[in-house]
């Protein structure tokens, strides 16, 4: 096997260990770099385990044979050395992921950051189903984009949603993005392929199973600004997701659910930390991501100081860093990506991301790839 880089050792090590190895972050966390701990791992093993299993798992691994079938099936791979890897997900640590792969029509990284995670329970009920996919949908008309795991019950209604309000949304598997998970669903997902992307650490023949479930949820919580429980029981996946995104400091949301319902234990239980928002409402949930509740624009006949009190609160949502962004937009015409990026000094992907945060919240336009301030 011939290792030339390291985003060739990380694509090796997620084709031949478990996501979240601990010992080999550990190592690699320690400063050894992902090259060495590969050889490692083919040469001698680690002593604190059985080696044989994956030696000859070492032996036979041709990575080109699975670079070309990645290519041969659309997959872009993405590496945590590399220059485009989702900069959220550091927050994560060693616990980063080693790498992704993703299928589909758009590029998931520059969605993820004005976007929103909908989790729940499997076997949801009606008042769970009805909620995921209209909020999706509202979301989605409102330009939030809609991130779930593609699991039947509210992740499936949650995607249903978003792609009814004709918005892209993505799906973060514990299987590969060619073994898809559940195969119930691959209608669906071939739907979010056309419409959106299919994200997964796993190689894209790797099966899931109820490690790669629980490894796959600090995913999907970091990636997006928040989460949103819509129904879990106790101890549940969607449970840990929120946990995940509470370790990161993100947005956590729950929508309340009946104290006699088992599959709102979990979110009723999470409702009672202090940094868990409850929401009743789409349009509360698109407050806590973008700072704008849209169900508050003044009307025709609201007082100018209606207007001055919905402009400051949107503006008091700004982060200096978009007001900086913002300043730069010309009033008239417009500006390429290109000349913002050196204007900037910052990344094309992390420019396109807050961008997108602006026209999402009315601060900017796009016309024709030119991008100004809103009238």
């Amino acid at each position: 096997m011939k290792i030339q880089s390291e985003s060739d050792a990380f694509i090796a090590m997620a084709h031949l260990c478990e996501p979240g190895d601990e010992l080999i972050n550990k190592k690699l966390a320690s400063g050894i770099s992902p090259i060495q701990v590969l050889d490692m791992l083919g040469s001698k093993g680690f002593p604190q385990r059985d080696n044989l299993a994956f030696t000859k798992r070492f032996e036979k691994f041709d990575l080109d044979a699975e670079l070309d079938f990645a290519h041969r099936i659309g997959a872009r791979i993405l590496t945590r050395d590399q220059e485009g890897w989702p900069t959220q997900l550091q927050a994560l640590g060693s616990q980063q992921p080693w790498a992704l792969w993703a299928i589909g029509s758009i590029d998931f990284r520059v969605i993820a950051l004005s976007s929103v995670t909908i989790v729940g329970a499997r076997a949801c009920t009606p008042y769970g189903a009805a909620i995921a996919g209209q909020w999706a949908a509202e979301l989605g008309a409102w330009g939030t984009h809609v991130f779930s795991g593609g699991a039947i019950g509210v992740d499936s209604c949650a995607h249903k949603g978003a792609l009814r309000a004709g918005t892209p949304t993505v799906s973060v598997l514990a299987s590969g993005v060619q073994a898809r998970y559940p195969s119930s669903n691959e209608h669906l997902f071939a739907l979010i392929v056309e419409n959106g992307a299919i994200v997964s650490e796993s190689p894209p023949r790797e099966p899931a199973h109820k490690r790669r479930f629980l490894a796959r949820n600090r995913i999907l919580a970091g990636l997006t600004k928040a989460t949103c429980v819509i129904e879990a029981t106790d101890r549940s996946g969607t449970s840990s997701t929120a946990r995940e995104a509470l370790n990161m400091n993100r947005i956590v949301a729950g929508v309340p659910g009946s104290i006699h319902a088992p599959t709102s234990l979990g979110v009723n239980t999470l409702l009672k930390h202090t940094d868990v928002h409850l929401v009743t409402s789409a349009a509360d949930l698109q407050e806590l991501v973008t700072g704008f509740n849209p169900r508050e624009v003044p009307s025709v006949g609201a007082t100018t100081r209606d207007h001055q009190r919905n402009s400051s609160a949107r503006w008091r949502a700004l982060s200096a860093s978009d007001y900086e962004i913002w300043e730069l937009l010309p009033k008239h015409g417009g500006m390429n990506v290109d000349n913002l990026t050196e204007k900037t000094g910052r990344s094309r992907l992390d420019l396109l991301a807050r961008l997108s945060e602006l026209r999402l919240t009315g601060f900017a336009s796009n016309v024709e790839g030119l991008w100004c301030k809103s009238k």
